[in-house]
């Protein structure tokens, strides 16, 4: 079974926490300093790549784009290029969110991604073992079938999902009636009939799934086992020219020197990693509970300062499992270099409760602003509505 925890938004995915800023960046500063220094001592300097960060880099290499031959079958070139199609990424994770040596026993996740009508292109696969964990042969365009185990850590998929247009159906019925006058008078029924819902089913042994296309328009939710295991779905509506958008995928928790911080990967809404995040989050009596990072290139180039609020949420129905999962939301702004607001995340996160930092989790979604943001005041706030809340 599973249950509903934890609602909130939560800094998507990226935040990881650790040690490991590159020379050429200020560390964080003090949280007796955070008041003076809007964020924590970070730069625009120019950072190594990955903030020279091993935990990142191997959560790069872990993250492999998958060249899914169903995209060269007849007809599906035509509809990724019609306008009026519905386009969607889809990322699931599923297995032990945070890492554990612990667990030994393997949970199998085979299983299959479907949509009632429309194409599913696999973009990439996370965390497949060579010889364990593979995609079977893709035969139908609306089903995508694997064959994965997980123990430590987890494995999962991201996934393009395009919806072509359906037209109404409409069936005019004509009937003729005489009147006592002799005239004829017509009566005209026109009955449309609109297309199914489209659906889309996650199925696997240990826990299945069913969405509709309104729920991905902006995903983002955990969903926990009875026992340690955990599907993480995330999921965005991409528009034909959108404001850049996407997820975030990482850690948070305390390091062994009992800073509380999180790290992460910075990913495109196609789900390619673009770039990295870190930083710090704290909690006192003068600003309450915030964080504030910075969000780098590839290449380790300043892109923006990061910085919110955060905190503690479960759900008010939350029972005793949820409780023993319950994690927390952030948001925040995204800033340049000149302190200005260029955009908005939001996310989930579950501290660390080990000290080895790597076992926290955190998931999110980011959006920079698009002209018509700033002209209508857009907040964090806005992201609950455009990028969903909850944890289940």
């Amino acid at each position: 079974m599973w249950k509903r925890i934890a609602s909130g938004l939560v800094l998507v995915g990226v935040l990881a926490f650790a040690s490991g800023c590159s020379n050429n960046s200020t560390s964080p500063v003090s949280s007796n300093n955070t008041t003076t220094d809007q964020f924590g001592g970070y730069t625009t300097s120019t950072e190594s790549p990955a903030f020279g960060d091993t935990y990142l880099t191997t959560a790069s290499s872990d993250e492999q784009t998958y060249n899914d031959p169903m995209a060269a079958s007849p007809g599906v070139d035509s509809l990724a290029k019609n306008p009026d199609a519905g386009f969607y990424h889809l990322r699931i994770v599923w297995g032990q969110l945070e890492y554990d040596s612990t667990v030994t026993t393997p949970t199998d996740w085979s299983g299959s991604l479907s949509v009632t009508r429309g194409v599913e292109l696999l973009r990439r696969v996370i965390r497949f073992e060579n010889g364990q964990d593979y995609i079977q042969p893709r035969t139908d365009r609306k089903s995508i079938e694997w064959v994965s185990q997980t123990t430590v850590h987890n494995d999962g998929i991201g996934v393009d999902i395009i919806i072509p247009p359906v037209p109404p159906q409409y069936d005019t019925t004509m009937t003729y009636d005489t009147t006592d006058a002799g005239d004829t008078v017509v009566t005209i029924v026109v009955d449309t009939t609109l297309p199914p819902p489209v659906q889309v089913s996650f199925r696997t042994g240990p826990y299945s799934r069913t969405f509709t296309l309104d729920e991905l328009h902006a995903l983002d939710t955990i969903v926990y086992l009875d026992d340690s295991n955990a599907v993480a779905f995330n999921s965005y509506a991409t528009e034909r020219i959108p404001c850049p958008h996407g997820f975030l995928t990482g850690i948070w928790g305390t390091n062994d020197s009992g800073q509380q911080v999180f790290r992460g990967m910075w990913m495109s809404r196609a789900g390619l990693i673009t770039g990295y995040v870190k930083g710090t989050y704290e909690s006192n009596d003068s600003t309450g509970n915030t964080f504030v990072g910075k969000w780098i290139d590839n290449d380790g180039l300043f892109q923006g300062f990061i910085g919110g609020t955060w905190g503690p949420r479960p759900n008010f129905h939350a029972n005793a499992n949820a409780f023993k999962h319950a994690g927390g939301w952030f948001k925040g702004y995204i800033y340049d270099a000149t302190r200005s607001k260029i955009g908005a995340l939001s996310g989930k996160f579950r501290e660390s409760r080990r000290t080895d930092v790597r076992k926290g989790y955190l998931q999110g979604h980011w959006k920079l602003f698009c002209p018509d943001d700033f002209g209508r005041g857009q907040t964090p706030d806005d992201m609950d509505n455009d990028y969903g809340r909850g944890n289940d």
